[in-house]
Protein backbone atom coordinates (compact mmCIF):
# COMPACT_ATOMS: atom_id res chain seq x y z
CA UNK A 1 0.00 0.00 0.00
CA UNK A 2 2.82 2.38 0.75
CA UNK A 3 4.72 1.59 -2.23
CA UNK A 4 1.43 2.58 -4.38
CA UNK A 5 1.17 6.07 -2.56
CA UNK A 6 4.80 6.80 -3.27
CA UNK A 7 4.61 6.01 -6.94
CA UNK A 8 1.81 7.73 -7.10
CA UNK A 9 3.48 11.05 -5.50
CA UNK A 10 6.27 10.42 -7.60
CA UNK A 11 4.21 10.07 -11.41
CA UNK A 12 2.13 13.10 -9.99
CA UNK A 13 5.16 15.13 -9.42
CA UNK A 14 6.99 14.55 -12.67
CA UNK A 15 3.78 15.41 -14.53
CA UNK A 16 3.64 18.80 -12.78
CA UNK A 17 6.85 19.82 -13.53
CA UNK A 18 6.26 19.29 -16.98
CA UNK A 19 3.08 20.56 -16.83
CA UNK A 20 4.74 24.00 -15.65
CA UNK A 21 7.04 24.37 -18.03
CA UNK A 22 3.92 24.63 -20.61
CA UNK A 23 2.07 26.77 -18.11
CA UNK A 24 5.22 29.09 -17.69
CA UNK A 25 5.40 30.35 -21.53
CA UNK A 26 6.09 27.08 -23.51
CA UNK A 27 9.52 26.36 -24.68
CA UNK A 28 12.75 28.12 -24.90
CA UNK A 29 12.72 31.10 -28.64
CA UNK A 30 14.41 29.50 -31.17
CA UNK A 31 16.38 32.78 -32.02
CA UNK A 32 19.83 32.45 -33.13
CA UNK A 33 22.42 34.74 -32.40
CA UNK A 34 23.07 35.39 -35.65
CA UNK A 35 19.21 36.74 -36.26
CA UNK A 36 19.73 38.82 -33.23
CA UNK A 37 23.01 40.22 -34.70
CA UNK A 38 21.90 40.60 -38.19
CA UNK A 39 18.41 42.57 -36.95
CA UNK A 40 20.76 45.13 -35.46
CA UNK A 41 22.89 45.52 -38.11
CA UNK A 42 19.84 46.59 -40.47
CA UNK A 43 18.40 48.62 -37.70
CA UNK A 44 21.45 50.24 -37.45
CA UNK A 45 22.22 50.76 -41.26
CA UNK A 46 18.70 52.50 -41.71
CA UNK A 47 19.30 54.79 -38.69
CA UNK A 48 22.90 55.83 -40.61
CA UNK A 49 21.08 56.10 -43.95
CA UNK A 50 18.27 58.15 -42.25
CA UNK A 51 20.72 60.46 -41.10
CA UNK A 52 22.10 60.74 -44.33
CA UNK A 53 18.88 61.37 -45.71
CA UNK A 54 18.19 64.44 -43.56
CA UNK A 55 21.81 65.71 -43.36
CA UNK A 56 21.08 65.95 -47.24
CA UNK A 57 17.51 67.65 -47.25
CA UNK A 58 18.70 70.29 -44.74
CA UNK A 59 21.82 71.45 -47.12
CA UNK A 60 24.37 69.76 -44.57
CA UNK A 61 28.01 68.47 -46.70
CA UNK A 62 29.96 65.61 -45.99
CA UNK A 63 29.56 63.30 -43.29
CA UNK A 64 31.29 66.01 -40.71
CA UNK A 65 29.81 65.20 -37.37
CA UNK A 66 31.27 67.69 -35.85
CA UNK A 67 28.77 70.90 -34.53
CA UNK A 68 28.47 73.23 -37.84
CA UNK A 69 29.72 76.55 -37.45
CA UNK A 70 27.10 79.51 -37.79
CA UNK A 71 27.94 80.86 -41.06
CA UNK A 72 27.90 84.91 -41.06
CA UNK A 73 23.90 86.09 -42.71
CA UNK A 74 23.24 89.21 -44.36
CA UNK A 75 20.34 89.47 -41.49
CA UNK A 76 20.42 89.27 -37.93
CA UNK A 77 17.25 89.63 -35.47
CA UNK A 78 18.95 91.70 -32.54
CA UNK A 79 16.36 91.94 -30.65
CA UNK A 80 12.11 91.18 -31.08
CA UNK A 81 9.59 93.36 -27.65
CA UNK A 82 5.93 92.47 -27.82
CA UNK A 83 3.86 95.65 -27.80
CA UNK A 84 0.21 94.09 -27.60
CA UNK A 85 -1.82 90.98 -28.37
CA UNK A 86 -0.80 91.17 -32.37
CA UNK A 87 1.58 93.40 -32.84
CA UNK A 88 5.76 93.34 -31.99
CA UNK A 89 8.67 95.79 -32.74
CA UNK A 90 11.85 93.86 -34.13
CA UNK A 91 15.38 95.72 -34.17
CA UNK A 92 17.47 94.21 -37.41
CA UNK A 93 20.31 94.52 -38.87
CA UNK A 94 21.11 94.21 -42.71
CA UNK A 95 23.99 95.12 -44.71
CA UNK A 96 25.69 97.31 -42.23
CA UNK A 97 22.16 98.93 -41.34
CA UNK A 98 19.69 98.91 -38.85
CA UNK A 99 15.79 98.47 -39.50
CA UNK A 100 13.27 99.41 -36.55
CA UNK A 101 10.31 97.95 -37.82
CA UNK A 102 6.47 97.21 -36.93
CA UNK A 103 5.06 94.03 -37.15
CA UNK A 104 1.40 93.32 -37.46
CA UNK A 105 -1.08 91.13 -39.19
CA UNK A 106 -1.53 94.26 -41.41
CA UNK A 107 1.83 94.09 -42.23
CA UNK A 108 5.56 95.20 -41.39
CA UNK A 109 6.18 98.69 -41.82
CA UNK A 110 9.71 100.63 -41.30
CA UNK A 111 9.85 102.97 -38.25
CA UNK A 112 13.51 103.91 -38.33
CA UNK A 113 15.99 103.17 -40.64
CA UNK A 114 20.04 104.12 -39.82
CA UNK A 115 23.71 103.28 -40.20
CA UNK A 116 24.60 99.73 -37.77
CA UNK A 117 27.35 100.77 -34.78
CA UNK A 118 30.45 98.91 -34.52
CA UNK A 119 29.67 95.98 -32.19
CA UNK A 120 31.75 96.12 -29.11
CA UNK A 121 34.78 93.84 -28.20
CA UNK A 122 33.60 92.12 -25.05
CA UNK A 123 37.20 90.98 -23.11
Amino acid sequence: MRLRYISILIACSASSAAQAQRLGGAAAPDLSLTRVFLSLFVCLVIAFLAILLLRKRYGLKGLNWSIRQRSQSRITVLETRRIGPQADVTLVRCDGEEFLLLLTPGGPAVLRQTLAQPEAVEE
